[in-house]
C-alpha cells in the first residue's frame, strides 16, 4: 500500500479544520480558505469530494455543517478525514474503507447504543491480533514471549473474555490462554499444525476465560423471580430451564468446566440467586460469604 505523505498528512489536518469551521458557522469557500490561508479552489474541492461525505451542504454560496454531525466528537471528525485520505491511496483500497467509514460514522448517531467495555488495543497490539489470526486462518505455529517465558503455539482462537482479549491455544497437546496485551515477540513459524474439529465446539460454549477441556459438571441455580428474565433473555451457554416454581422464580441446570465459570455470576446477583446442587459448592460458597462478611 503506497505511504501517506506530507502533503495527505496536511490534507488531513485541513479537512478536520474545515469541518470543525463549518460546524461552528455557515462560511463561504472564500471564507475558509481565507481563515487557512490556501486558495479558495482546494477548499472547494476538499468540501464538494470529502466533506459533503460526512455532513457538509451547501445553501447558496454557504457551506454548513448538518445538525447530526457533533462538531466536538473526535472520532467523527477522524473518520471524515480518514476517508479522505482512502482516496489518495487508489481506488481500490478507497471503494472498500469508504463503505465501512462510511458505516460507522452514521452508527455514531444511530439510536442504538452499544457500550462494549473491552480493554483498548495499541496499534502495536492491533498489528499483533492481525499477525495471530492470519496464522490462525492459515494453521500456522507461532513462537511468542510471556512472562518473560518462550512459548511455541498452535493458536486455535483470539477470544473476548469479560472485557480483555485472550489467545486460546495448544502448547502441545495442553489447552493454555494467553492475555494478547502481555504476548511479545511474535514469530509465525513456517510448520503446519491441525486441530480436533470438536475442539471449535467446546470452546463455544465458553462463557468465562476459566473454562478448561476437561470433564464437565452439573450446576442446578435456584433464580428468583425478579432477575430471572435476565437469564431468560441471555441465557448461558449450556443453560437448561429446569422448571418454574409458582412462585415464578425458575431453576436452572448448566454445565461448567471450572468453579470459577459460575461463582463470579452467583456472586453477581447475590441474593437473588442459590445453589441447588452441587452440595460441596454450596458449601463452599457459605464459606466464603461468611469470611468475607467477618471481615467488614
Amino acid at each position: 500500500m503506497p505511504k501517506i505523505n506530507r502533503d495527505e498528512n496536511e490534507r488531513f489536518a485541513r479537512i478536520n479544520e474545515i469541518m470543525s469551521l463549518i460546524a461552528k458557522e455557515p462560511l463561504s469557500t472564500t471564507q475558509i480558505a481565507g481563515r487557512l490561508g490556501v486558495v479558495p479552489r482546494t477548499i472547494q474541492r476538499d468540501l464538494k469530494e470529502y466533506c459533503a461525505s460526512y455532513g457538509a451542504s451547501r445553501n447558496g454560496t454557504l457551506w454548513s455543517l448538518d445538525t447530526a454531525f457533533d462538531p466536538n466528537n473526535e472520532t467523527q471528525l477522524t473518520l471524515a478525514t480518514l476517508d479522505a485520505l482512502a482516496k489518495n491511496l487508489g481506488m481500490e483500497f478507497y471503494n472498500k474503507a469508504h463503505s465501512l467509514l462510511r458505516s460507522l460514522s452514521e452508527g455514531l448517531n444511530h439510536p442504538i447504543y452499544v457500550n462494549i467495555n473491552a480493554e483498548k488495543l495499541s496499534q502495536k497490539e492491533l498489528e499483533i491480533f492481525k499477525s495471530i489470526e492470519n496464522a490462525i486462518r492459515q494453521k500456522h505455529l507461532i513462537s511468542v514471549l510471556y512472562r518473560k517465558m518462550e512459548f511455541e503455539l498452535k493458536p486455535v482462537k483470539i477470544a473476548l473474555f469479560d472485557g480483555f482479549w485472550y489467545l486460546l491455544a495448544l502448547d502441545g497437546k495442553k489447552f493454555k490462554k494467553f492475555h494478547l496485551k502481555s504476548l511479545s515477540d511474535i514469530k509465525i513459524l513456517a510448520e503446519n499444525f491441525s486441530i480436533d474439529e470438536s475442539l471449535e465446539a467446546r470452546i463455544k460454549n465458553a462463557f468465562s476465560v476459566w473454562f478448561e477441556l476437561g470433564q464437565s459438571f452439573s450446576v442446578r441455580l435456584h433464580i428468583h423471580k425478579c432477575v430471572r428474565r435476565y437469564f431468560e433473555r441471555r441465557p448461558l451457554p449450556t443453560q437448561i430451564i429446569m422448571r418454574e416454581n409458582s412462585d415464578k422464580s425458575i431453576e436452572i441446570e448448566l454445565e461448567i468446566t471450572n468453579i470459577m465459570e459460575i461463582k463470579p455470576i452467583i456472586y453477581h446477583y447475590i441474593p437473588f440467586i442459590r445453589v441447588i446442587e452441587p452440595a460441596w459448592l454450596a458449601s463452599e460458597l457459605k464459606d466464603e460469604i461468611l469470611e468475607f462478611a467477618k471481615s467488614l
